[in-house]
């Protein structure tokens, strides 16, 4: 899996635009199945790896939350193990998604504008972080991250990886974000599909 993404902490509307010119920036070029999901300040884009289900591995429930996890190499396809992922984030928060054989996740919580990022021990995907204190970048690849430079921002600096068994959690401040029209509703509308940029 590859995901990579943006939360903006400024309150600006992150771009699809951008979140394409990200993944675009990884090793294998972009590919044709993605999947793409924009909140405001939040966006964020993903691809399944090719020789697994090609279905991009992103859910929404019906409360927006949204979750990207790469499936177990057992999972019946992407966007299942997702949703498996996104109850089980609902009942017993980001612990739930720490197993040591568990994989990469990114949860969106829109009510509470905050991003989770989740890298368990046993995790084979890296992630990979920076921010200016305008933009909270994220990606499994370095050169993802180095493309926000091209978006409007300025190059990073210092990148981060994150260590086995960390979480982290960016919240955009209070009064910042205000969620996209779509994202309203897709929220009232019941389980969303992503869409591709």
């Amino acid at each position: 899996m590859t995901v990579c993404g943006l939360v903006r902490l400024d309150g600006v509307d992150v771009r699809r635009a951008v979140l394409t010119t990200m993944l675009a920036s990884s090793a294998a070029g972009l590919p044709a199945a993605r999947g793409v999901h924009t909140d405001g300040a939040f966006g964020a884009v993903s691809a399944a790896d090719p020789d697994v289900d090609p279905t991009p591995p992103i859910a929404v429930d019906e409360a927006g939350l949204v979750v990207i996890t790469d499936p177990s190499p057992r999972a019946a396809g992407a966007r299942r193990s997702a949703r498996a992922s996104a109850a089980a984030y609902r009942t017993g928060g980001r612990w739930a998604l720490l197993s040591p054989t568990g994989t990469v996740a990114v949860v969106w919580e829109p009510a509470r504008a905050r991003l989770v990022l989740v890298r368990p021990s046993g995790a084979r995907t890296d992630l990979v972080t920076w921010s200016d204190g305008r933009a909270f970048a994220f990606g499994t690849e370095i050169e993802q991250v180095l493309s926000v430079g091209g978006g409007g921002l300025s190059r990073p600096a210092r990148l981060r990886r994150l260590g086995p068994g960390e979480v982290v959690m960016i919240t955009v401040p209070a009064g910042r974000h205000r969620p996209a029209l779509a994202a309203v509703r897709q929220r009232t509308g019941g389980l969303a599909q992503a869409g591709c940029p």
